[in-house]
């Protein structure tokens, strides 16, 4: 058992028996680092009217550098 924090900061135990390994979709490596992806959002849409850039946290793999599909919040990448 390991103790972790839920998304509500919530302290959790959790029985690590039974999860699933994740893995890079490209290489298959099991280890990620957290990065950044930056989207760019147009004046026209954003709450300011000027263009602004939005950092988002995402997992890359630490081996080639690619970021799963469902790391990547909204599909993109």
């Amino acid at each position: 058992m390991i103790e972790t924090q839920g998304p509500q900061g919530q302290e959790m135990n959790i029985d690590i028996s039974q999860t699933s390994e994740m893995k890079c979709d490209k290489c298959e490596n099991n280890t990620f680092k957290q990065t950044m992806m930056l989207r760019k959002m147009s004046a026209i849409i954003s709450p300011n009217g000027q263009e602004t850039i939005i950092p988002v946290g995402v997992f890359a793999c630490e081996s080639c550098g690619h970021v799963n599909e469902e790391f990547a919040q909204g599909g993109f990448e």
